[in-house]
């Protein structure tokens, strides 16, 4: 894959807008904190779009009554960090502990190839995934990248 340096910032805010319009018929409020001051980081735009359309996409899934999603970016000792936090139903442990794993799926119809997909795609992009979930409360994805020592 070939990795330039890019704005995590405006990848996000492509993929959230995307969603706009399903996001408000679905009454979810979507809340962006996005740290202007954010280093870029070496991204391929296309796969790292698809991986947060996943992200977003099943975010808005958990919260079918509506609810509140939380995007935020921040710079971190290690890199750039992306906080997706929903208050939406929640996983529980066996459901966190298997969702990386291809074609496991709680969904009627789900291929259970999203969020495996995901994660290949921020570790290919020399990132990581992590999540904190709460059945009734909701989930947060934090996925960081690393930014490069320079670019250029």
């Amino acid at each position: 894959m070939d990795l330039h340096a890019g704005c995590l910032n405006e990848q996000v805010e492509n993929v959230l807008d995307l969603f706009d319009a399903q996001a408000r018929e679905s009454g979810v409020e979507v809340i962006r904190y996005l740290d202007r001051d954010v280093p870029s980081i070496l991204l391929e735009p296309q796969t790292l779009q698809a991986a947060l359309v996943n992200l977003v996409k099943n975010s808005l899934e958990a919260m079918p009554d509506g609810g509140r999603l939380e995007v935020r970016t921040r710079q971190t000792i290690f890199g750039v960090a992306l906080d997706l936090i929903d208050n939406g139903c929640g996983m529980d442990q066996k459901t966190a502990i298997h969702m990386f794993e291809p074609f496991y799926s709680t969904k009627n119809g789900g291929s259970g190839l999203g969020l495996p997909m995901t994660q290949r795609i921020i570790d290919s992009h020399g990132g990581r995934i992590d999540v904190d979930s709460v059945v009734g409360h909701g989930t947060k994805f934090t996925i960081e990248f690393p930014t490069p020592k320079r670019i250029g």
